[in-house]
This record gives C-alpha cells, sequence and structure tokens, in this order.
C-alpha cells in the first residue's frame, strides 16, 4: 500500500490560503471612461488604496452545466469614489487563482456577467459599501451564442450564406462526437469571426493566449473517445440547427455515453500528471480546454470495451481534512432492464427490429425488486449499419455504469480546508484506518466549489458520486458478479 494512502490521524498542519483576481479590459467601451487596457489586480487593502479590495471569492464548476461560474465581492476604493460602477463592465475578462501558502492554483477564467452595489448603514450611523461581481467561466461564450441565420443580416450577423459555407449540409456534424462538438465549438465561430468579425477575442495581456485569439487558445481533448462502438451521426440536413452552440454540441455529443465539458486544463489534458500529483498551476500553465470523452465508468471485459477508470486523476483526500459530509445511497436509482435504441428511420427498422428491442434484464433482482427500466434512445447511427450489434454492445456498456447503482455512494463532502488541486472529471480517495485499506473510500468529482473570504481563508466543497468503499479490484469484483445475472430473454413466437 502506497505510504500517501496511509491514513495519519490527528493534526493535519496548520496553512495559509490566499486569493488573487485578475481583471482584463479591451478600454475602449464608450461609457466606461475609467476602463484600463490590459490587466489589472484587485489587490487593495486600505480604504486609501487605489484598488478595490478582494473580501471573497467563489467559485463553481459542475459536469453537466455548461459553464461554471464565480461570484466576487470587493469594497470600492474611496480614494476614487464609485470606483466598480466606473470602471468594470460585463465581458471584461477575469481569472481567479487560489493560494495555498505561496503556491497557485489557476481554477477559474471567466466573464463578468453583473455588477451590484449593496449598502448597508449600522444603528450608529457608519455606511458599508460593496460591491458583488458575478460571471461565467469560458464556456459562457458557447452558452449564449445563437446558432442564427437571416437574409436580412448582409453579413453583419450570419447570412445563410455564412451557414451553408460553415456546415456546407452539416458534413462535419454527420460524423463521430468529437467531429460533431467541434464543428459548433471551433467551425462556426470561425466562420462568423471571419465574415462578421464576431470573434470574442480577449483584451491583451491575458496569458496562454495565442495570437489575441480566443478560438486559437482554445483545445480539445478527445483522446479518451474511444468511438466503441463504432458510430456517427444521423444526417439531419432536412433543417439548419437552431439553439446555442452549447447546446447543439450536447446534443450531437451522444451524451449518455459520453462526457463534455470545458475546464481550464494543464496542457489540454484532463489526465495531466498535474492534476494527479496536486502540483500547483499556476497563471498560463492551465489552458482554456474542452472535454469531450466516453464516460470513464468501469466496464467488463464482455462489453468490449476498456474504460479509464483506474487512469482518472486521484488525490488523496485525508479524513481529517473533512469537515462535514451528507452522503448516503438510494434504490431510487436502482436499474435492472437496459433498453437501447437509436431513432431510426423507418426503413431501417426491418432486420434488427427484434434485436434492438431486446432487452438486457436480470431477472433474479426483478423478483425481488420490480422490474426499473432505463430507455436509452440514441442519435447515433452504426458506421456499418449494423443496428442490432451497435444495441448489444450498448446494452451492456450501459448496464456496467448502472448495475452497481443501489449500491455506490454519492453526495457531498464539506472540507476544512481549501483543495484548489481538485477538479471535476476526476477522483478522490479517503483512506481507511484498516492496515489492508479495506475499508478506503473513493468517489467520483462531478462537482467542486471553492469559497475564499478574507481573514477565514480557502474552503472546498466536492460533489462526488459512484462511491465505493475498498480498492477498485473490489468494485471491479462486485461489478463481474453482478453483470453475470443478466441475460437477454428468450424471442417467444407465439401466434
Amino acid at each position: 500500500m502506497p505510504a500517501s494512502f496511509q491514513n495519519r490521524p490527528g493534526f493535519q498542519g496548520s496553512e495559509t490560503s490566499n486569493a488573487r483576481v485578475h481583471v482584463y479590459q479591451h478600454g475602449d467601451d464608450p461609457i466606461i471612461l475609467n476602463g484600463i487596457a490590459g490587466a489589472t489586480e484587485i489587490e487593495g487593502r486600505r480604504a486609501s488604496d487605489p484598488s478595490s479590495c478582494l473580501v471573497s471569492v467563489q467559485t463553481s464548476k459542475a459536469l453537466g452545466a455548461p459553464s461554471g461560474s464565480f461570484v466576487l465581492t470587493v469594497k470600492g476604493s474611496k480614494a476614487v469614489g464609485n470606483e466598480v460602477f466606473e470602471w468594470l463592465a460585463d465581458d471584461d475578462w477575469i481569472d481567479v487563482v487560489f493560494y495555498r501558502h505561496d503556491q497557485p492554483w489557476h481554477v477559474m477564467r471567466g466573464l463578468v456577467d453583473e455588477v451590484r452595489q449593496s449598502t448597508v448603514v449600522s444603528g450608529t450611523g457608519a455606511t458599508v459599501e460593496t460591491y458583488t461581481i458575478s460571471g461565467r467561466d469560458f464556456a459562457k461564450i458557447w452558452e449564449i451564442t445563437p446558432v442564427w441565420f437571416s437574409p436580412y443580416a448582409d453579413n453583419d450577423l450570419v447570412t445563410d450564406a455564412v451557414g451553408h459555407k460553415t456546415f456546407d449540409a452539416l458534413p462535419s456534424v454527420v460524423g463521430d462526437p468529437p467531429t460533431a462538438v467541434k464543428a459548433y465549438l471551433k467551425s462556426f465561430l470561425e466562420a462568423v469571426s471571419q465574415n462578421a468579425g464576431v470573434n470574442w477575442n480577449p483584451p491583451k495581456g491575458m496569458p496562454a493566449i495565442e495570437n489575441d485569439s480566443f478560438l486559437e487558445s482554445v483545445g480539445f481533448d478527445d483522446s479518451a473517445y474511444s468511438n466503441i462502438p463504432a458510430r456517427k451521426q444521423f444526417n439531419p440536413n432536412y433543417m439548419m440547427p437552431s439553439g446555442t452552440l452549447w447546446q447543439l454540441a450536447q446534443q450531437h455529443s451522444d451524451p449518455l455515453f459520453t462526457e463534455l465539458y470545458a475546464d481550464l486544463l494543464p496542457n489540454n489534458d484532463a489526465f495531466a500528471a498535474e492534476l494527479a500529483s496536486g502540483d500547483p498551476v499556476g497563471l498560463g500553465d492551465a489552458k482554456m480546454t474542452v472535454v469531450i470523452r466516453d464516460k470513464p465508468f468501469p466496464n467488463v471485459a464482455e462489453s468490449g470495451k476498456d474504460d479509464n477508470w483506474g487512469g482518472l486523476p486521484l488525490a488523496i483526500v485525508p479524513r481529517q481534512q473533512i469537515k462535514s459530509a451528507d452522503l448516503g445511497k438510494s434504490g431510487l436509482e436502482r436499474f435492472n432492464a437496459f433498453f437501447v435504441a437509436s431513432l431510426l428511420h423507418q426503413e431501417q427498422t426491418g432486420k434488427d427490429a427484434l434485436s434492438i428491442i431486446a432487452p438486457l434484464i436480470n431477472l433474479e433482482e426483478i423478483k425481488r425488486h420490480g422490474m426499473r427500466r432505463m430507455d436509452v434512445q440514441s442519435q447515433m447511427a452504426p458506421d456499418a449499419l449494423d443496428f442490432g450489434v451497435m444495441a448489444e454492445q450498448q446494452r451492456k456498456i450501459i448496464r456496467d455504469w448502472y448495475a452497481l447503482n443501489p449500491y455506490l455512494i454519492s453526495g457531498t463532502i464539506n472540507l476544512g480546508m481549501g483543495r484548489p488541486d481538485i477538479r471535476i472529471g476526476t477522483r478522490i480517495a479517503i483512506p481507511g484506518v484498516a492496515a489492508d485499506q479495506s475499508d478506503m473510500e473513493t468517489y467520483y468529482v462531478e462537482q467542486v466549489s471553492h469559497s475564499w473570504q478574507y481573514g477565514s481563508g480557502l474552503k472546498t466543497t466536492l460533489g462526488v458520486t459512484r462511491g465505493w468503499i475498498g480498492d477498485d479490484s473490489t468494485y471491479r469484483d462486485a461489478l463481474e458478479k453482478k453483470a453475470a445475472q443478466y441475460t437477454i430473454p428468450k424471442l417467444r413466437k407465439d401466434q
């Protein structure tokens, strides 16, 4: 057992934490006359300082949500009056960096949505004014950008000609999920920026920005997408798409079988060594990344698919770092009958129809818990046009991911300290007290929230799923045992 897994009871040491917020502006807003071109930092410590004082910072990032969020609380500088309203505008860019001791972790890059002022007058007549600055991370750009076509745009926005040039009857969307995601999140914005100048380019002075270009600075990590079973999108060229870019990318990412999310990652790599080692990732070391990958949950060999469960970055969380936890398992998430089918065209239902509608079921479990159906419909078509084979493979994959649901633990873990090294889409391990670590707990991290308050420091809250007591080998043994109970019922040929 590695030494890092050995539980060390008692005092875990003291530490200091800090937060820094960097603001980037173009400096040419016609109304915000006090804007500063380039980079500044909210670093004031006294009312007489020319910069605002940072009071608190909250960030939150979750799988499944298009973008993460941040909320800053600052006190304006009395030296320059109503400074924040006169200085900050929506869609100014910010970087949030948290520190443990003197080590930095760049956890969020985003754009301002709103600035609000709060004034409180105490009983003694003292007046306290604070500003709340809220916004979303860089995925906001795709979250709010609609796919819109109009013959009246005259190349100022997005005309039908630009749209057809971009998608050209959607050939790149008719591909595997990574191809479709890149078509919406990258190709569309590239064509729009070339024709209408709508490029969302960030201000100068931002670290890790290539050629002052947003799109050139975003990386796509599809290294953990296996394309098993081999599949691609149906051709949707009977209509032009509508919705926002992120909605369309998610819709065409085959979301029941893949994960699509955006985050700041070292070297655009969701499996980067820094995420497992806990090494600092400072400003400029993390890059804007879109991840499209297979869901990394364990599979048994029968499904024909390898998984990345053991390769996910694993952070060690000593039990003494946990301030409180709300965890549990639930039979409400029990499934024992899996049905998988594509949204087929009528002419393709003939020879495959009976094999496609066959369920994969656990008859013994149904006797005790009743039938708990999980129906999966996909917009994908198999590359070889054998819908029956694709449905058979996907039934087994879905079974492996969800058959142990009622035995897996999920909930919220509140840490008494800051852990800015932990990112969504990774795992944590809580060492046990037994010598063989049979009581070790592991979890999948789906949400990470950080809260820094001046005077009280940094705290982290984790939203976790797929919790298991024991190591990965006992998890896989239980999965093998459970998967072996599933069968496909015989086809009845009664009249």
